[in-house]
């Protein structure tokens, strides 16, 4: 009896394919009003109470998303819009939960963030994986990261953002190992993992142009010397290798983004003066060689063999033996 009431319970908001549009296109909405409401009753309402609302959003959207029929090898774009708009609400809906439990702000406190971030990344994974979403890997991947610094932060209590910087390059390493692990079988959530790469880079260059501020406290400043420098140029280039190779363009746009910080932080002129020496001679001459390749004269390549050609006709000489007519 109790199955029975749960598996109807469970039909009254499985979309039907043929309507899912409609739902995916008022889901949207749906989402962006339960946000507002929280916002604009927040200190006006209890907690309890924003925390219930945040759960029943999320209950009807990230459900309807997660019991939709798969038609496809890949949800089709209602069910993405729908995984998508529930995990935002999800999001919130722990924010709320952590508020309930007793935390004034929860993304200052690293420990916090850490079973808030892993959980998040657990329902995560599930629409990535089972429901087959590519974009919810990338979210996925993300959350993991931002998991791994609010953990070390928590545990170890690092001074300064450099202890997150070399997390941020593990992250960036892992993420290219995970693509290539997941390339052959699940090639688009393999380019999401490239694309939480580029993501890893953003933030670590902007972890130097005045700050920064993720849960981890990531507070930025500082130099950076030749080496993280290296670090972003080698990413920069690299995505948009990929995204030239593979005809993929977010990592494009996230290799551009990584490029144009990178010249953000070695560009300015130091203390001495305007100077070519460094990486601007160096980056000039790369492409200047590379351009003067590319355009070098060539020789026309020489055409293609054909089919052998008969060999010619044997000269008669008078001793070939003749058709004895009969």
């Amino acid at each position: 009896m109790r199955s029975a009431a749960v598996e109807r319970a469970l039909a009254a908001v499985r979309p039907h394919p043929h309507r899912g549009d409609l739902i995916a296109a008022a889901a949207v909405p749906l989402t962006v009003g339960v946000l507002m409401t929280e916002v604009r009753f927040e200190g006006v309402w209890g907690r309890g109470v924003l925390f219930v609302l945040a759960l029943a959003a999320t209950a009807l959207v990230l459900g309807m998303g997660l019991l939709a029929p798969l038609e496809e090898p890949r949800p089709r774009a209602y069910q993405t819009v729908l995984l998508v708009s529930g995990l935002a609400l999800l999001a919130l809906t722990i924010f709320q939960l952590a508020r309930v439990l007793g935390e004034d702000s929860p993304l200052s406190a690293s420990g916090t963030v850490t079973w808030m971030t892993t959980l998040f990344a657990a329902v995560a994974a599930v629409a990535a994986w089972d429901r087959r979403s590519p974009i919810c890997a990338l979210i996925e991947f993300a959350a993991g990261g931002i998991t791994l610094l609010a953990f070390v932060q928590w545990v170890f209590d690092p001074r300064g953002p450099n202890t997150s910087r070399w997390l941020l390059l593990v992250l960036i390493v892992v993420y290219a190992a995970v693509h290539v692990r997941l390339r052959d079988q699940w090639p688009r959530h393999a380019v999401h993992a490239v694309n939480a790469a580029g993501l890893a880079a953003i933030v670590l260059a902007v972890s130097y142009l005045g700050g920064i501020v993720l849960p981890a406290r990531l507070v930025g400043g500082g130099h950076a010397g030749t080496g993280w420098e290296l670090v972003l140029l080698a990413v920069g280039l690299a995505l948009v290798a990929y995204a030239g190779v593979d005809r993929e363009p977010g990592p494009g746009y996230l290799g551009f983004i990584v490029l144009v910080l990178f010249v953000a932080l070695a560009g300015p002129p130091s203390i001495s003066g305007a100077s070519l020496i460094g990486w601007p001679i160096l980056l000039l001459l790369l492409g200047g060689a590379g351009v003067a390749a590319g355009l070098r004269p060539r020789r026309d390549l020489p055409p293609e063999p054909g089919p052998p050609e008969p060999p010619p006709p044997r000269p008669l000489t008078g001793d070939e033996p003749t058709e004895v007519q009969r």
